[in-house]
């Protein structure tokens, strides 16, 4: 896992660089000419069943056109090349849509220069018919585009710092427990040392060497395990993040800090566990007494925490400074550490309660907790620091995801519930004559299609983008409700009351404004009369005004450099209604880009950081899983002669099964309470240096402290066959 970290700087770097070599816009001032080496390329994205698929269509001018990154050469016109990903998704059974859409001949594969994840769906289609003064078409002489560094957002950061520490101390928590397993074995090797002369320097040194010996052991396979596993880290995706194999590799600066840390922690946790221990000639005494934990500190070490925390960052521009940074973590570490100190006073709590009370199994539970609580805690920890920090990491995403203004609400005039608007468009130069709406009329789910132009226009001298739909007085009573229409009217649209946002457009009779962003200019015609939206309109809802032009009060050039535009209303109780409408819209033309206004964007970077960390937050968990099991083996083999002797006077097998289950089982419960209320803190606080309002996603808290839950019930339940192994008469047998 530690090794594995340590690649997270080379996979980004190998990432962005992919991203780099592919960019497909021309984003230098100088105007680019056909030649033999240039290529036209418009983007023909689209979406299957929730997954991104990234199109692109491409026409080469020239034999010496450049290629994108994996594309070994041009196919001819009509072929396309696909991603491996993607070649699986379409031969995959059940996806006759996508099939459909995507009906073209596939003659090759993208290779991974061309590839942001073994995991992405890509493909190039080569066409013969686009024309270089489309809007959406653009030429190219060669792909990729260095960009400069940009420092991320300060809620990034915060995101960032707030993912290493939660996926790396539950790590640590974890080797913390791992060191002191066979303790018990150990001090009893290390008293016969005792007893044959050694004194107690000789046996801490020893004791010390026995551990470093086995640590750089476990660092070999580990080592091992990860130059193993990495060979099939294209197979493997977690929260649809992937990666190559070469991109695991760990900077040899990290790889020697995590040698270096698993050493000196794993000595620094045997040294401290030796100090509560009396290692004897005749044998092994452990310091305990009757007097409880003190709870005062244990509570300090949270609230410091927070205190830390409320005072770390004053402004957001704090975080990009190592003060305020190392402020942050110190006080993360703080409030998750505080997790690992109050369980145990809760487990000691616990035990005293209710000694004394309940079945038998309860009884031997807590007898085995009040005797070994340590190293029940010492479990439970690290799946509990993991929680915590899980819960933590989705408070923080859930807030940062929330939109401030939120666009797409539904107001008075927008859809039902049970219908949507889509829209569909073709930037097709103006072509006289097309007629797409009654094609799209016909598909599934489907109720009504709406026709028109639209052109984007703004102020000459640069400003806010304002909207024009041209159509005839039939379809432009279908998007507003008319007085009445005669060709040669306009109208302006008016936004619903409820909208607070402030309209941006301004709009007035004779006024010049340029059409797209370099083309020619257009004066906005007299305006017959200002009108409500109907709920099939695209922009019910949107807080601009919109002009609805007739053609002759638009006008010839509007026309010509207008966008076809279909107007699609829909049931959402259809079944893949948004994939039929998509298909049938590839059908017509492969670069129709059909929207789902409804539907909210989100921010690309959170999107890609959020993947990231519950790829992590997933993995880790897994890990905490598999080490609870560890322990709970290694303490039903250091209680076999006692499990043993148990049922050798009569002790009932399925009695000492659900004893074991609740010794594992309580402290889990506690830890997740505990782990919760902290993490739900931290969550709020890191929300609330951000400058954001607290929210809190309940179900997906609760899904989180169950799959700790069950990782943990998982982890006692695979105990049980060891526990039968350890309660046959041979258990009794002892040297």
């Amino acid at each position: 896992m530690l090794l594995f970290a340590a690649s997270v700087p080379t996979a980004r770097h190998h990432r962005d660089q992919r991203i780099h070599h592919r960019i497909d816009v021309n984003l230098s001032d100088r105007a680019i000419t056909r030649s033999d080496h240039t290529v036209l390329i418009r983007d023909i994205d689209t979406v299957f069943r929730g997954e991104k698929i990234r199109g692109r269509m491409v026409q080469p001018e020239g034999p010496a056109a450049p290629l994108p990154p994996g594309v070994q050469r041009y196919p001819r016109p009509g072929e396309m090349v696909v991603s491996p990903a993607l070649h699986k998704l379409l031969a995959a059974p059940g996806n006759g849509l996508l099939r459909e859409r995507l009906g073209h001949p596939i003659v090759g594969e993208i290779g991974d220069a061309g590839l942001l994840d073994p995991g992405e769906y890509v493909f190039y289609l080569v066409a013969n018919h686009m024309a270089a003064d489309a809007g959406q078409t653009r030429r190219l002489d060669h792909f990729g585009k260095a960009y400069a560094k940009k420092p991320l957002s300060p809620e990034l950061v915060l995101l960032c710092i707030a993912g290493i520490v939660v996926l790396l101390l539950p790590v640590g928590a974890f080797i913390a427990a791992a060191v002191r397993f066979g303790g018990e074995r150990r001090d009893r090797r290390l008293a016969a040392l005792r007893l044959v002369g050694a004194n107690r320097g000789t046996t801490a040194t020893i004791a010390a060497g026995e551990v470093a010996l086995s640590t750089l052991a476990g660092i070999a396979l580990g080592a091992i395990l990860f130059i193993t596993g990495r060979q099939f880290a294209g197979t493997v995706q977690i929260e649809g993040l992937g990666v190559f194999t070469e991109d695991l590799t760990p900077q040899p600066l990290l790889a020697a800090l995590v040698v270096v840390a698993v050493l000196t922690l794993s000595l620094g946790i045997t040294q401290l566990s030796m100090h509560k221990v009396a290692v004897e000639p005749l044998g092994v005494v452990r310091k305990s007494g009757s007097t409880s934990r003190r709870l005062w500190w244990r509570i300090a070490l949270p609230l410091l925490g927070l205190i830390l925390l409320r005072i770390s960052v004053r402004s957001p521009a704090d975080l990009h400074g190592t003060s305020g940074v190392a402020l942050v973590v110190i006080g993360m570490l703080s409030l998750l550490v505080g997790v690992t100190a109050v369980l145990p006073w809760a487990v000691e709590r616990l035990t005293r309660l209710f000694a004394g009370f309940g079945p038998l199994p309860w009884q031997l539970a807590l007898r085995g907790l009040q005797l070994n609580g340590d190293s029940a805690t010492r479990s439970v920890n690290g799946i509990a620091v993991a929680v915590a920090g899980a819960v933590a990491l989705q408070t923080l995403l859930t807030g940062l995801s929330q939109n401030p203004v939120d666009s797409t609400a539904r107001g008075a005039h927008g859809p039902s519930a049970s219908t949507r608007v889509a829209i569909a468009r073709l930037d097709d130069g103006g072509t006289p004559g097309a007629k797409y709406a009654p094609v799209l009329a016909t598909t599934p789910g489907v109720q009504r299609a709406i026709e028109f132009k639209e052109v984007s226009v703004s102020p000459l001298n640069g400003g806010f983008p304002q909207a024009v739909l041209i159509a005839d007085c039939a379809h432009l009573r279908l998007l507003a409700q008319l007085p009445s229409c005669s060709d040669g009217d306009a109208f302006l649209t008016a936004p619903p009351s409820t909208d607070t946002m402030p309209d941006m457009t301004t709009w007035a009779a004779g006024m010049k404004l340029r059409m797209d962003m370099y083309g020619p200019r257009w004066t906005v015609p007299d305006i017959t009369a200002t009108v409500r939206a109907t709920p099939a309109y695209p922009a019910a809802v949107s807080s601009e005004r919109t002009l609805l032009a007739t053609p002759r009060a638009a006008g010839h050039t509007a026309i010509a450099h207008a966008v076809s535009t279909v107007g699609l209303t829909y049931a959402t109780g259809f079944k893949d209604v948004q994939d039929h409408i998509r298909t049938a819209a590839a059908r017509l033309d492969p670069a129709f880009s059909v929207d789902f206004p409804g539907k909210s964007q989100g921010d690309p970077a959170l999107d890609g950081v959020r993947r990231a960390l519950l790829a992590g937050v997933t993995a880790v968990l897994v890990l905490i899983a598999a080490s609870m099991l560890l322990g709970a083996l290694e303490h039903v083999r250091e209680r076999a002669r006692v499990l043993s002797v148990l049922v050798a006077f009569g002790t009932p097998r399925r009695t000492l099964a659900t004893s074991v289950l609740l010794q594992s089982v309580l402290p889990v419960g506690l830890g997740l309470l505990v782990a919760e209320s902290i993490g739900t803190a931290l969550g709020s606080t890191l929300l609330d240096l951000a400058g954001r309002p607290v929210t809190h996603n309940w179900s997906t808290l609760v899904a989180i402290a169950g799959i700790g839950a069950a990782a943990s019930l998982g982890a006692a339940l695979l105990t049980l066959p060891a526990l039968w192994r350890s309660t046959r008469p041979q258990g009794l047998r002892h040297e």
